[in-house]
């Protein structure tokens, strides 16, 4: 093996070992929420991260909001009576030290001993390196439904990852 060919089998194996480390990170937050552990699921994000969930509400700025948010009354009663959040597999795109990452969020809850689909959204994550691990700089989430903000979310974001391609 030559030293090229070296160099381009390390490029290789780092973006695979960044895209497990940014899977990890982005498929930790909801056990972490669900389970109550909201200061290590606030943890995923920086300092001044955000998370952008709500087209008409205020997004939550900064590691302390996504934490109170969780530690809410309203996140509490929905793990309370029973909730899952699960996010669907990653599209991933990774340029250096920044990167994005594209699924769908579904929530089920529980209700009269049974569970339904109660959300379903499109996600964006926009994370960052540190140090050696990733963390999220800004969650963007919109409901798929007749508003029509997850589909524009996933047509801008597939366009932002792919380009042209994308159409």
């Amino acid at each position: 093996m030559n030293s090229h060919e070296e160099e381009q089998l390390l490029a290789r194996v780092r973006r695979l070992e960044d895209e497990s480390e940014i899977g990890r990170l982005v498929l930790s937050y909801g056990p972490a929420a669900d389970a109550g552990l909201t200061s290590f699921a606030a943890s995923r994000w920086f300092e001044d991260g955000v998370y952008d969930w709500d087209a008409h509400g205020e997004p939550y700025t900064g590691r302390t909001a996504v934490d109170e948010m969780l530690r809410g009354d309203g996140h509490q009663g929905l793990i309370a009576s029973g909730v899952a959040h699960f996010a669907g597999p990653l599209l991933v795109e990774i340029e250096g030290d920044q990167a994005s990452a594209l699924n769908y969020s579904l929530i089920m809850r529980r209700e009269n001993d049974r569970y339904f689909l109660w959300r379903v959204s499109a996600v964006r994550w926009d994370v960052e390196r540190a140090g050696l691990s990733w963390r999220v700089r800004r969650r963007t989430n919109r409901l798929l439904d007749s508003s029509g903000g997850g589909r524009r979310l996933f047509t801008d974001t597939l366009r932002d990852l792919f380009g042209g391609e994308a159409g």
